[in-house]
């Protein structure tokens, strides 16, 4: 192939405000670190580099950085190796990205999800959408782009805008997606519209491909994997959170729209965590040569 990847693999991890990675490089291989939460410092090629929510690291192979909590840092790295001229065009990017756009931390936290639920066909999935994303590192480098912060929407399940009937949908997809934390009915946005119910699900169906309750429960879900990978809130507070009545229907419709119980996903995805996306293979780096242990700074050589 013209761009050929190979994402190795993902980690989630946590450094608290006194802790930090000690200066490391590593050999042929890329380490992108995305910011999901808090405040970090970086030290990279001799470039001191403060991070934040949204930001990422570009480090590429055989230079050398030093990565610092500052408070709550989360962050999600990525280890990866192509070929030419991918290779070559992503050396030249720099080391940093200031505030992804929403569709590319969308791409982000995609790769996570396919990583955390290993799908049939996910290490495939997660190389297509990394390659993906580093097209739109590409794309910033070329047009000198310093995109805005990201904001927090999803922009997924979007109706088609252009036909009246889509027009009409619309207020009632805003209202949905302004209102995630609400006990959402079928039976009150049809009044909204001044439709009978079955009228407006018919309607809704044609714009979306879904029907208003399988619809609201898909941005339910989303959210809530966004919240378990942003934050520490328990099961119990998401799914009050996201207008549950129950955890258990919480928990019965998380595992309908992804196939396995928020509890397990969780289990999969808290800080700190690991994902090797080529279980088994010859390929596979060993552990050493990407995973450097998290230290206190009270340990750090003050002459490093």
């Amino acid at each position: 192939m013209l761009y050929d990847i190979t994402t190795y693999r993902i980690v989630r991890q946590k450094k608290g405000d006194n802790q930090y990675i000690e200066k490391h490089s590593h050999a042929d291989y890329f380490h992108y670190m995305y910011v999901l939460n808090g405040k970090g410092r970086v030290i990279i090629d001799g470039h001191e580099i403060q991070l934040e929510k949204y930001d990422m690291m570009l480090a590429p192979p055989e230079i050398e950085h030093e990565i610092f909590g500052v408070k709550d840092l989360i962050c999600l790295d990525i280890k990866f190796s192509c070929g030419e001229p991918l290779f070559a065009f992503l050396v030249e990017c720099g080391y940093l990205i200031r505030g992804l756009s929403a569709y590319e931390d969308r791409l982000m936290r995609d790769i996570f999800d396919e990583a955390v639920n290993a799908r049939p066909l996910y290490v495939h999935a997660i190389d297509a959408r990394l390659l993906e994303f580093l097209f739109q590192v590409l794309r910033r480098k070329k047009q000198g782009i310093e995109m805005v912060a990201c904001q927090e929407e999803s922009k997924n399940f979007q109706p088609e805008a252009g036909t009246e009937k889509q027009k009409k949908v619309q207020p009632v997809i805003d209202y949905i997606k302004t209102n995630l934390g609400k006990s959402i009915q079928s039976s009150e946005l049809a009044a909204q519209m001044g439709y009978t119910e079955a009228y407006f699900s018919t309607l809704f169906k044609e714009c979306t491909g879904y029907s208003p309750s399988k619809y609201i429960n898909i941005l339910k879900v989303e959210k809530a994997k966004e919240m378990i990978l942003y934050t520490t809130d328990s099961i119990t507070q998401i799914a009050g959170r996201l207008g549950f009545d129950s955890v258990h229907y919480f928990s019965k419709v998380f595992k309908q729209i992804t196939g396995i119980t928020p509890s397990s996903y969780i289990d999969r995805s808290r800080v700190n965590m690991m994902i090797n996306v080529l279980k088994g293979s010859s390929l596979l780096p060993p552990e050493g040569q990407y995973e450097i242990p998290i230290k206190d700074i009270t340990e750090r050589d003050p002459d490093s």
